[in-house]
């Protein structure tokens, strides 16, 4: 375990410079087992004695350097479904689809349109479908047991979040402060997007039948650091 803030970047440059590493844990948390492996810490927790305890925090990029905070179909059970039915539509193949891109700042073509209010993420429609989330979906990222993280960046190969899944560790922030009114903020500026992918299968025996992709928060790395009312990079 690194003993200073130095020796952490010393770390964590020794580590970028292996390239891609093979995940040490197959599924989602593969990503943090692997750093945690790589800088010899347990639990996510790292104390230094120039700045006390900090938070391990890691998160997969993709080339365009955004970030998925997190993926969940809303509230209640099985809405997802009723969405699907409501506000379906054919795409080039012949096959029913609702994929759409949602804001905080504006109605999109399907009339979707994120409202933040008492800690829930409402998604407006036009039909007035009760649809939400809960912001405790985002306690990945948004809540810490300290208020130091680090937070590093990993780019990805091979299968995702396989056992042949592999990291690449290209980038490490510090960050202090994290303040939730800019999160308010980020999404009635649409800094934070909401992807909504519905589809049907298109062959095997489910062929026809609702397909849910997963609804993924979305936002690019840059918004995502400004979120903390400090954060100095490390790597």
């Amino acid at each position: 375990m690194p003993d200073s803030v130095q020796e952490l970047k010393e770390k964590l440059e020794a580590i970028k410079s292996m390239g891609f590493i093979k995940t040490h844990r197959a599924y989602d948390t593969g990503v943090g087992k692997t750093l945690e492996d790589l800088l010899s810490i347990e639990e996510n927790n790292i104390r230094l004695p120039d700045i006390g305890d900090i938070e391990l925090k890691t998160k997969r990029i993709t080339s365009d350097s955004m970030l998925t905070l997190a993926t969940k179909a809303p509230r209640p059970k099985g809405i997802n479904r009723k969405l699907f039915e409501q506000y379906k539509y054919k795409d080039d193949e012949g096959y029913y689809n609702l994929h759409s891109t949602v804001y905080g700042s504006k109605v999109n073509p399907q009339g979707f349109k994120m409202i933040y209010q008492n800690g829930k993420l409402f998604l407006e429609n036009k039909r007035h479908i009760e649809a939400y989330w809960d912001e405790n979906i985002f306690e990945d990222v948004l809540v810490s047991k300290s208020n130091k993280i680090l937070l590093a960046f990993a780019e990805t190969k091979g299968e995702p979040k396989s056992s042949n899944e592999y990291f690449h560790f290209i980038e490490a922030y510090l960050l202090q402060g994290l303040n939730r009114d800019k999160f308010r903020n980020a999404i009635e500026k649409d800094y934070l997007k909401v992807d909504i992918r519905i589809g049907v299968y298109h062959s095997g025996k489910n062929k026809g039948k609702h397909h849910d992709h997963g609804t993924g928060f979305r936002m690019h790395k840059r918004d995502f650091l400004k979120l903390y009312d400090r954060y100095e990079q490390l790597l």
